[in-house]
């Protein structure tokens, strides 16, 4: 309160009120957004000005430190595998419908000859990517054509973005300009990357090389409109995990500490000390020891204080550290032991759209249907397919696994039955593709007449069908 309001309350409390009311009513319509205030409580508030991109500096940063994580942490390392294992799976299949264009396309796809290094088929490749993004926030794939005549001449190549020539950061270029080793227009379109042929940490030195877009492809999540560079996931969280981390290793220690029987025997006194004895003295305890003590000592216990509400405190943390990573708490730490079906089942379908969205808005669009014009047009050249192959086919994501198969069966045969989705929508969800699963079932219903036999399985002999199917019968006859 400022010299004139004390002055004014000292004559008229009522217009010191009425003053200090509509002082506050201004800073209220002043203030519009409370997270924009500058004042004492957002003094320690420090950030960054607006922007889309973070730091090269800052990326390496996250980059190694990530890395570390899940090298070294065991909630990182489960962490980053669930996000690759339940995107990918088995792997996100094409529906091909075409005898022959599946055939080339198995005899490439499901061959680890797709790989340039050698070492992953095409379904391997993706769960590769999806790990590579996951820890490193990005990742990138190559088009490298070979020379062969047995098969389509194409290889896919995986490497992290320390391949990008960072020191390629040109403001002003003809027709555009370079930043962090990735090229653009002049109207900001990407054209193309710089990049090492080698690892850019050995010992020889090497120059970058350009690759044209149409050559490359680049996963990331984008978080904002204008990102360009990838962050690893679970960045929110890392402080937290790197904290908690060792906070664990200081509760083993001090479990470690209260194991250790410690026993403490004092002498009344001090003076007192027979050397020739000292080598026959109590130095540690043994199951069935009795032990005689001289007079005047005594025996003392050590008693370590408990680690209490550690397993609480623990589950709090992690469920935080998970949310930054995108996935369940069960899923990042295996810890079932709280959970019942209906909370299995909540926590589990949140997680799965984060799965369908890694799947759905990253890895189909912009690998698998990518690397599927890549094949056709490399198969197309080797004279593998022809001309009127399709650039574009259906991708069924890998199924996933239920809690509870009768009870979620039943709901889904419900839904179909009702109309609601159609079975071809309900064979994918499960992670199989409606063609082939047709074709099956057409060849296991021919085997099973020409056998003679009338399996359940058949919905031609399954009981509660055939009853309606009577019933129905029936009442057309009646009519």
């Amino acid at each position: 309160m400022n010299f004139l309001d004390k002055t004014i309350s000292f004559f008229s409390p009522a217009a010191a009120l009425k003053r200090a009311q509509y002082r506050v009513a201004i800073d209220l319509v002043e203030r519009k957004y409370e997270g924009a205030r500058k004042d004492r409580r957002s003094k320690g508030w420090q950030v960054n000005e607006y922007e889309e991109n973070t730091t090269a500096a800052e990326l390496v940063t996250l980059k190694s430190r990530s890395r570390d994580l899940y090298r070294n942490n065991p909630y990182a390392y489960r962490a980053h595998n669930s996000i690759a294992h339940n995107t990918t799976g088995t792997g996100i299949l094409p529906a091909i419908a075409n005898t022959k264009l599946k055939k080339v396309w198995q005899e490439w796809a499901e061959n680890i000859m797709c790989d340039f290094d050698g070492n992953f088929d095409f379904y391997g490749l993706q769960n590769l990517c999806m790990k590579t993004m996951s820890i490193h926030g990005e990742c990138l794939v190559l088009r490298v054509p070979v020379k062969a005549t047995d098969r389509v001449p194409l290889e896919l190549k995986v490497i992290s973005t320390k391949y990008l020539d960072n020191s390629k950061d040109i403001e002003r270029l003809k027709g555009g300009y370079i930043s962090g080793g990735i090229q653009y227009d002049a109207n900001g379109k990407r054209t193309g990357y710089w990049l090492y042929p080698n690892d850019p940490t050995g010992a020889v030195a090497v120059e970058s090389k350009f690759w044209k877009e149409k050559d490359v492809i680049h996963l990331l999540q984008i978080d904002e409109p204008g990102q360009s560079r990838g962050v690893p996931f679970g960045s929110a969280s890392m402080m937290s995990l790197h904290d908690f981390d060792d906070y664990a290793d200081a509760q083993l220690m001090r479990q470690k500490i209260a194991a250790c029987f410690s026993v403490f025997v004092t002498k009344s006194d001090a003076t007192d000390f027979d050397t020739a004895d000292s080598e026959e003295r109590l130095e540690k305890v043994e199951p069935g020891i009795i032990e005689h003590l001289e007079p005047g000592k005594s025996v003392t216990f050590a008693s370590p204080p408990p680690a209490e509400g550690y397993a609480e405190y623990s589950r709090n943390v992690l469920t935080g550290i998970a949310s930054g990573f995108g996935v369940s708490y069960e899923s990042m730490t295996g810890d079932l032991s709280n959970v019942n079906f209906s909370s299995g089942r909540m926590g589990w379908l949140e997680y799965q759209r984060m799965i369908e969205s890694w799947q759905w808005f990253i890895l189909i669009p912009k690998l698998c249907k990518r690397v599927w014009l890549w094949f056709v047009e490399a198969a197309v050249i080797a004279g593998k397919l022809p001309k009127s192959a399709p650039l574009s086919v259906e991708w069924t994501a890998p199924r996933r696994q239920m809690i509870d198969p009768v009870k979620e069966t039943n709901g889904l045969l419900a839904q179909v039955r009702a109309g609601f989705i159609s079975w071809q929508e309900a064979v994918r969800s499960l992670g199989y593709t409606p063609e082939e699963i047709l074709e099956e079932i057409k060849t296991s219903a021919k085997m099973f007449d020409e056998a003679g036999v009338k399996p359940e399985c058949d919905p031609r002999f399954d009981g509660a069908n055939k009853k309606a199917l009577d019933t129905n019968s029936e009442g057309d006859s009646g009519e």
